[in-house]
């Protein structure tokens, strides 16, 4: 909600969507659920669209950049020439170099802020304009290959199993880095993207098992790098990979080799969180040869659950808010060829998606502000008489 401090009227409603500025964000899940290939796609869309750059840790050393250009679809000049826009850094990297980068992208924006400090054209909460730099956005992966790095690999002990000095050694560095690193980011908008393997709890207790570690998790599911990734976190996104026969795609009959992706924003700081059960999950179609995230296919399976498309893979129908049916037929097959032949029922159906995406976003009702009225029993009392 945008007030006039004056006069304390309503202006407008402007809507926050996406990931927050300048903030520490986890992306979270278990092995195959796409983690790196929907999240690079994440960086590349922020990166590209408010003119910033990327910073892409690779502590699994497991990337191959080609593979980045193709899922980012960023123009290859991002990636070349001495100081190119998207940089890959790989090799052993523990906490300290993370967080001597960080402060190095830190002081270089803040001595150009003058330069670097663009209006946004939004304003806040007081209707005053919102100027941000441009995002660098950071990518590691993942966290669990970094806290590896930070022991010293030519200790003795380290034949040995980890003791539980070492992992609380582990914790409290994490904790340190992510407390260190916050107030720089915030000033500077660096905005990090921390992958997180999300493993199984064991617990030693005889009954009742391991207790539950977040709200919108297993109870046996805990998320690498212990409890100040997720407090400290703005957003915590769980992906999970689907095994059901109807969440896998094949070239012969859907016309792309891919995987189904259960998406949950198990941790918000500006709207809702929740996970499948709650309604606040929904699926991710991924292409994994070309297409990487595919966007169009993926509301496809959104609005078929919401009861916004008629028919089925073989040929959909858009409907409207009024329950009309309207547009043109189209396929799960051929949609991107059909779409690109008939723009008129792309617009229709991209209307309906923003309609149905809206509905995930936090209501902010106008009236609430300014509504306080202290829960005092006597005073109630009194008032009810």
């Amino acid at each position: 909600n945008v007030f006039d401090m004056n006069t304390k009227q309503l202006l407008k409603k402007r809507i926050i969507k996406g990931i927050q500025a300048g903030t520490f964000n986890v992306v979270s899940g278990r092995t195959q659920a796409f983690k790196t290939t929907i999240t690079a796609q994440v960086c590349a869309n922020i990166a590209y669209s408010s003119g910033g750059n990327i910073v892409h840790y690779d502590t699994e050393g497991r990337l191959v950049g080609q593979r980045i250009k193709t899922l980012s679809k960023l123009p290859l000049d991002w990636f070349e020439g001495e100081q190119p826009r998207y940089v890959i850094k790989g090799g052993s990297i523990g906490f300290d170099t993370l967080q001597s980068d960080i402060a190095e992208i830190y002081e270089n924006k803040m001595r150009n802020q003058e330069l670097l400090l663009k209006d946004t054209c939004e304003v806040d909460g007081a209707n005053r304009s919102i100027k941000l730099m441009p995002p660098t956005v950071v990518l590691i992966d993942s966290l669990q290959n970094v806290t590896e790095k930070e022991y010293n690999l030519d200790d003795d002990s380290m034949a040995e199993l980890r003791s539980k000095t070492q992992g609380a050694r582990s914790a409290y560095t994490i904790r340190g880095f992510i407390t260190d690193i916050l107030p720089m980011c915030k000033e500077a908008n660096i905005i990090v993207l921390c992958i997180a393997h999300k493993t199984t709890n064991m617990s030693l207790q005889a009954y009742g098992g391991p207790k539950k570690q977040f709200q919108y998790g297993a109870n046996d599911e805990r998320i690498s790098g212990g409890s100040a990734v997720e407090f400290n976190a703005a957003l915590v996104m769980n992906y999970t990979g689907i095994s059901r026969d109807d969440s896998r795609f094949h070239m012969d009959t859907d016309g792309f080799e891919g995987n189904t992706v259960l998406f949950e924003p198990t941790k918000c700081s500006t709207n809702e969180s929740g996970n499948e059960k709650s309604g606040l999950g929904f699926e991710i179609i991924v292409d994994k040869r070309h297409e990487g995230v595919d966007n169009i296919r993926t509301l496809i399976r959104l609005l078929v659950n919401k009861g916004r498309l008629k028919g089925n893979k073989a040929g959909y129908r858009v409907i409207n808010s009024e329950g009309e049916v309207v547009g043109e037929k189209f396929t799960w097959k051929t949609v991107h060829e059909d779409f690109a032949k008939d723009h008129t029922t792309l617009v229709l159906f991209y209307k309906v998606a923003k309609e149905e995406l809206e509905k995930y976003i936090s209501r902010a009702p106008d009236k609430i502000s300014g509504s306080i009225k202290p829960f005092d029993i006597d005073t109630m009392i009194e008032e009810a008489c």
